[in-house]
């Protein structure tokens, strides 16, 4: 490669990263949209995997880049959505760089341009997620692969690297990506083999060691005793498809057109298939174990998806650059139509008038505006007209962890039978204050107002219709929300169950 096409690629590669920044900073989400947000910001100042600040095993080098982050901004949330911006920003530039090495400049072009544009991608980008940083990580994984199982280039040393950090990033992640690390261990020397793990220990000490320090040994132990868990299944494989089927439209939308390029008739031709086998094992190796982990075990959404809807990008970018690269003009076009489509299909408002529920896995834009004003002023609301040492908070476990982050100086209660009566959940308690947490089963349905509160306010839309027999006082905030509150003497007790709320005096 000439000078002037590497200077190129570098251009490239700063543009695309410097648009990662640019393209998510305005839009980031001003309040928490999910309940493990909170877990990862608390993680920032207190890394504890009893309190599941973060939930073991604990995401360490996400978290560690939260930690340098707060360094400047002093607020473990910024400091967290950073995090997703610099995984954005990374994502689009290594992408180009993985396209660009692997097939063509083009190529890298229209991966990192899918990637920006993407609603699955753009979302977790504004979004206090860990899952984003998998996107680099995993493509970076695959570089080293590709150049050791096609190129075949000996070099163990960023294989180890680069593994070792994909696990520090998320460690569950091995069950996805142990198939493609593989894949290009087996092809080396014994040399670089014993080079690959080497380099891979002195990373993964890296940051096991700060973990255990921090969470302590027996914590740390009893990782392994829950183990079991990352291989159970967690939901039917009909509902782990129809996952999989959203993340992949949100990911790619229309270019997702493109992937017909690979089913087209070939015609035997010399050497072809001979030619193909070796990239086609590489791809096999990189999105297969991932597919079928998430379809077979579970696939809550399209964040457990990242590592092989990375593999697929890439392809999807090659078959667009092989359907239609010779026309530079028409090319062109074709980007401009996918980003366009996916940047419209991501903030198109699909309820500007708040007339349906918060989903907070939908993926697009307007859901993350709607939380914002939603639970926003919710949270304000409280903080002026209700004081903290006089007030008990009770929500939902879909909100908790938020309520608890936000209105820390309160005491903040999840009754889960309130909301669900499925038996696995309806009988968990929550209670929170000062970012400390406590969970436990209890099946009292009931619940001892403490000596000192004198208002009990419900934060669910729904808790006006479920409290029977006691006044309330309902207050209507911005997006049509509503908290309900009760005032209440002393020696009080709140009955409850699915959908009804009762108070009576002891």
């Amino acid at each position: 490669m000439s000078k002037k096409n590497k200077k190129n690629d570098y251009l490239f590669f700063l543009l695309f990263f410097l648009l990662g920044i640019i393209t998510r900073l305005p839009f980031v989400e001003k309040i928490q949209s999910h309940m493990d947000g909170p877990q990862y910001s608390i993680g920032v100042v207190r890394y504890s995997f009893e309190q599941s600040t973060p939930e073991a095993p604990g995401y360490p080098l996400y978290i560690s880049l939260g930690m340098l982050f707060n360094l400047l901004f002093n607020d473990p949330y910024k400091s967290i959505l950073a995090v997703s911006i610099l995984g954005s920003a990374l994502g689009a530039g290594i992408l180009f760089y993985l396209g660009s090495k692997i097939y063509h400049r083009n190529v890298g072009i229209a991966a990192a341009i899918i990637f920006l544009s993407g609603s699955t991608f753009y979302y977790l980008g504004l979004t206090a997620y860990a899952f984003l940083l998998i996107v680099p990580t995993t493509a970076l994984l695959a570089y080293a692969v590709y150049r050791i199982f096609v190129l075949q280039k000996d070099e163990g040393i960023f294989l180890g690297v680069i593994f070792g950090i994909c696990l520090g990033i998320r460690p569950q992640e091995i069950l996805q990506i142990i198939v493609l690390f593989g894949l290009g261990f087996i092809f080396l020397s014994n040399k670089e083999k014993v080079k690959t793990i080497i380099s891979f220990i002195l990373v993964t000490l890296s940051w096991i060691i700060p973990v255990v320090n921090s969470v302590g040994l027996n914590q740390f132990l009893g990782i392994f005793s829950h183990s079991s868990e990352l291989i159970t299944t967690r939901g039917t494989v009909l509902a782990n498809l129809t996952a999989m089927v959203k993340g992949f439209l949100l990911s790619f939308g229309i270019s997702a057109i493109f992937l017909v390029y690979f089913f087209r008739f070939i015609k035997k031709r010399g050497n072809l298939i001979k030619e193909i086998k070796k990239p086609t094992i590489f791809f096999a190796a990189w999105i297969f174990p991932g597919l079928l982990l998430n379809l077979i075990l579970f696939s809550d959404h399209a964040g457990y998806q990242m590592s092989y809807l990375t593999g697929i990008l890439i392809l999807i970018s090659y078959a667009v650059w092989k359907s239609i690269g010779k026309n530079k003009l028409l090319f062109v076009f074709t980007l401009i139509l996918i980003s366009g489509f996916n940047l419209y299909w991501f903030f198109y408002n699909r309820d500007p008038n708040f007339d349906r529920p918060y989903r907070f896995l939908s993926f697009h834009y307007s859901e993350i505006v709607k939380n914002d004003i939603k639970m926003g002023g919710k949270i304000k609301f409280i903080q002026k007209n209700f004081d903290p040492k006089t007030t008990l908070i009770v929500t939902t476990a879909l909100y908790f962890r938020q309520y608890m982050y936000y209105l820390k100086d309160y005491q903040v209660t999840d009754i889960e039978a309130v909301d669900t009566n499925i038996p696995r959940f309806m009988y968990v308690k929550r209670d929170g204050k000062n970012w400390n947490r406590k969970e436990y089963i209890s099946k009292d349905f009931s619940l001892l107002i403490n000596q000192g509160i004198k208002n009990v306010v419900f934060t669910d839309d729904f808790a006006k219709d479920y409290i029977k027999n006691y006044p309330v006082k309902i207050y209507t905030l911005p997006g049509k929300s509503t908290i309900t509150s009760i005032s209440v003497p002393n020696n009080v007790k709140m009955f409850y169950k699915y959908h009804l709320v009762e108070i009576k005096k002891l």
